[in-house]
């Protein structure tokens, strides 16, 4: 084996963040600020991993351990931080060929897996990749089960006009409704993020559940990332009926959480007007795609208002690892924390 890896620190911070700019697999959850604030708020002992072949980086990976009891687990991402991929990054990628690329992924993953079972001896293992890295291949060679994710993205070089025009007559009616009705979508900041998630917490309360995310953590990241980070909110009246918490990316404009129910009963839905502005807004800053995160899930629960703009349907995967006395807290996860995630994005429906 040629690729070794070693555990980064702070003196690494610069260099890890150059890797993640320059690769296209890379999301901003991969930056190094984003991981060091995930492991203060979700109970976790963060590893960024960097792997080296002859002196030269060839990827990284973030790795966080947990230990429930007597079960150890990694995970990448961390649950409970609203992260709906992270994974691994590797450099250069995309310029080697086929032959030369598996041959570095291979080791890369064999190194990985090496410090997941020999170093943190997990018993638990799960990995969800970045959307646009689509090789799970290395990991299911050495007994992980794979899975597929889904994801909507929306081609915005098309133009705001073009993609409006393609919603459904019914849709433009709803839209413009809710204008005449007194509806406005405006940008906000931290107080109007407070007040989206004051929304979602009552309405998780009407569900009976509670948001396991931490308030704390979520206000970090956006007093960490505030120069990338778009709150959009719908108001009756000067009063905060719902609202949105966008970042963007590189090219990409991200809806991540939000869209809470109003506590009115309101018709049409102000979030549909939300993330239409936002898609508006995308469109005239110059990105050239648009995804609602969590959006596009296995099974259809919802109709949701980003599938109406026709949007390409792409894939990523996410890998495990488990032994079956581990199957109770698998469930567990499944049922409890997995959904709690996607309902961080959608706890209007």
């Amino acid at each position: 084996m040629t690729v070794e890896i070693r555990i980064a620190d702070d003196n690494d911070a610069e260099e890890w963040d150059s890797i993640i700019s320059k690769s296209p697999h890379s999301t901003i959850f991969h930056t190094w600020k984003w991981l060091q604030i995930a492991e203060k708020h979700t109970k976790s002992k963060l590893y960024p991993i960097i792997a080296m072949r002859k002196g030269v980086p060839v990827g990284v990976f973030p790795l966080f351990f947990q230990k429930r009891g007597p079960v150890r687990m990694v995970f990448s991402p961390p649950p409970n931080a609203v992260l709906f991929y992270l994974g691994p990054v590797l450099v250069g990628y995309d310029q080697l060929i086929q032959d030369k690329r598996e041959k570095i992924y291979g080791e890369f993953q064999e190194s990985i897996d090496n410090f997941i079972n020999n170093d943190l001896k997990a018993q638990y293992i799960s990995i969800t990749f970045p959307p646009t890295f689509n090789d799970p291949r290395p990991f299911l060679w050495q007994g992980y089960t794979v899975e597929l994710h889904y994801e909507y993205v929306v081609d915005l070089s098309r133009g705001w006009d073009f993609l409006y025009q393609s919603l459904e007559k019914g849709q433009r009616q709803n839209m413009s409704r809710a204008r005449k009705r007194g509806i406005t979508v405006e940008l906000g900041g931290k107080e109007e993020l407070e007040q989206i998630l004051d929304l979602m917490d009552f309405r998780y309360a009407q569900q009976g559940k509670v948001i396991t995310t931490s308030r704390k953590y979520l206000l970090e990241i956006y007093e960490t990332y505030e120069n990338i980070m778009k709150v959009f909110v719908a108001k009756v009246n000067q009063e905060i009926i719902t609202g949105s918490v966008d970042f963007q990316y590189k090219d990409t404009h991200y809806s991540w959480i939000g869209t809470p129910k109003p506590k009115i009963n309101i018709s049409p839905s102000p979030n549909d007007l939300v993330i239409g502005e936002s898609v508006r807004y995308a469109c005239e800053h110059g990105f050239r795609y648009y995804v609602t995160m969590g959006a596009a899930g296995n099974k259809r629960l919802h109709s949701y208002y980003a599938s109406k703009f026709d949007p390409s349907l792409k894939i990523h995967y996410a890998v495990k690892k488990a032994p079956f006395f581990t199957g109770l807290m698998e469930t567990g996860y499944k049922k409890v924390i997995k959904p709690m995630s996607n309902l961080m994005r959608h706890t209007s429906l």
